[in-house]
């Protein structure tokens, strides 16, 4: 009997001991689920404040820094195209000072051989290379000043100094750059139609320039701000037709996206 007793209260003496337990962990979930809407509450917020920020400034200063990327990869292509092709300038002119010097050398040694007669023409000194009809210091420094108010910002007297350099050496190598550069820097101040008439000028009088495919999307994107989305997707599509491995090919793609 005392044994049976003892079992009826232990279940009851369990259950009296676990309702603190209980209550315990009761409290525990209420804090923590007050805490987790105090987080929610907090997110809320934090969200609505970012909302409100893409309503009124974020998507123009995002608009802004892609603008300024675009800008800043344009530069770093300009500056590559402008080594490789200070580069092949130098190639040749060394090729041309050796061709130079070989050629004196054989007069030199021809004459050294045989005498020429008494009543011989006397011979003109050795011609040295042909004069270049401008002077390719000077059309360098001229680029490079110009490209350099680009590289600062100073977009205004950037076009000023590109169509300098263009009205002063129309014949210089790096003249299909200047015209991507400057219809660039119209684009960038706003002067899309200015810009479409520098990027026309390139592709109409240097076809073969390496400027031509980023050209073609720089021009694209002109147009669209022109509202001239028919002319715009023609060429987008012309530079996936023509340089399908190119950058420009990619950007021409991602562009053309948008469009449809």
């Amino acid at each position: 009997m005392k044994r049976a007793l003892a079992w009826g209260w232990a279940p009851l003496m369990l259950m009296a001991g676990a309702a603190p337990i209980q209550a315990a962990s009761l409290d525990e979930v209420a804090l923590r689920q007050n805490e987790i809407r105090q987080d929610l509450r907090a997110v809320e917020d934090r969200l609505t404040r970012l909302e409100g920020m893409l309503n009124n400034q974020g998507l123009l200063n995002l608009l802004n820094e892609i603008n300024q990327l675009k800008a800043e990869v344009a530069r770093l292509r300009g500056t590559q195209d402008e080594q490789a092709h200070g580069l092949a300038q130098s190639d040749r002119r060394q090729k041309e000072l050796y061709a130079d010097l070989d050629a004196r050398l054989k007069e030199a040694a021809a004459r050294s051989v045989a005498p020429p007669p008494k009543d011989a023409v006397r011979l003109q000194p050795a011609t040295t290379l042909q004069a270049s009809p401008a002077d390719p210091q000077a059309e360098n420094r001229a680029y490079e000043a110009a490209l350099g108010h680009f590289r600062a910002g100073d977009y205004r007297t950037a076009v000023g100094a590109f169509q300098d350099f263009l009205r002063n050496h129309p014949d210089a190598g790096l003249a299909s750059n200047a015209y991507y550069w400057l219809g660039l820097a119209h684009a960038t101040l706003g002067d899309y139609a200015a810009a479409v008439q520098a990027y026309q000028k390139l592709l109409a009088d240097y076809p073969a320039s390496g400027k031509v495919p980023d050209t073609m999307v720089s021009l694209a994107r002109a147009q669209v701000q022109l509202g001239d989305l028919a002319s715009a997707q023609d060429l987008l599509e012309q530079v996936i037709a023509k340089h399908p491995a190119s950058r420009a090919a990619e950007n021409a793609r991602k562009l053309l996206a948008t469009l449809k």
